[in-house]
């Protein structure tokens, strides 16, 4: 399954999309919840500028027998990956260029999400997260 182009409106209300595939993120993406459901995709941001901001949740994968959308915890990682001149900052992270940040498969819960709001400089830093994430080594 391809990459949804169809808007959702959550149960918070906020927009959605399915994210099933890598994906790189555009400005039209901002404010937009990617909903990853896939096991091992990496979504990976666009060169910093001031103001983009991104949400990227973690969907679950679901069992194979299970409709799409009732992902379970434990059941995928998820990369956020920035431009190799960026760094990703903020919660407790040491920013490093060119380092994902990591909702590792062990510690995923559905619903973990990260909010990135970018400087126009030095990257993303991260404003809002549920969930552990983690920067790569």
């Amino acid at each position: 399954m391809a990459n949804s182009t169809t808007l959702y409106t959550g149960q918070d209300g906020r927009i959605w999309v399915d994210v099933t595939e890598n994906k790189t993120l555009a400005l039209a993406d901002c404010g937009i919840v990617q909903n990853v459901l896939t096991d091992a995709i990496t979504i990976t941001l666009p060169a910093t500028a001031a103001s983009l901001n991104f949400v990227v949740r973690n969907g679950g994968d679901a069992d194979a027998n299970a409709a799409v959308g009732s992902g379970y915890n434990g059941s995928m990682a998820v990369n956020v990956s920035p431009a190799a001149a960026d760094k990703i900052s903020g919660m407790g992270l040491t920013p490093a260029d060119n380092k994902d940040l990591i909702n590792t498969k062990a510690t995923a819960e559905v619903g973990d999400e990260v909010t990135l709001l970018a400087d126009g400089t030095d990257g993303y830093t991260v404003v809002e997260v549920k969930g552990t994430w983690a920067r790569e080594a």
